[in-house]
This record gives structure tokens, C-alpha cells and sequence, in this order.
């Protein structure tokens, strides 16, 4: 009796371990780094300077 509970519990034990590691890797996806925030900025910047161009192209046309 006691081999056959033992026998059951490693599946489940596999099973709580492949959750925990997937929630852990998807936490790690959605963490926000000084690199992402970097980069963001870059783009936004990089997006009014494109825009701010495209204006100044208009007002002398």
C-alpha cells in the first residue's frame, strides 16, 4: 500500500514542477528591465524625431 501511494505521487510531483518552472519563465517575461525601458525610449524618440521631420518637410514645401 505504501509503494503504490509513492508510485503516485512522483507523477503529480512532475506535474507541480513543470508549473512552478512555467510561471517562473513567464514572470521572467514580463519583467520590465533598464535595458526595455532604454530601448523604449529610443524608439519614442526616434518616432518624434521621424515625425518632427516629416513636419518640418511640410512647412517648406
Amino acid at each position: 500500500m505504501m509503494t503504490d501511494t509513492a508510485i503516485n505521487l512522483v507523477p503529480k510531483q512532475g506535474k507541480l514542477h513543470r508549473l512552478m518552472y512555467a510561471v517562473f519563465v513567464w514572470l521572467q517575461a514580463l519583467e520590465y528591465t533598464s535595458l526595455d525601458y532604454t530601448n523604449d525610449r529610443i524608439y519614442e524618440l526616434e518616432r518624434k524625431v521621424a515625425e518632427l521631420t516629416e513636419k518640418l518637410r511640410a512647412s517648406r514645401s
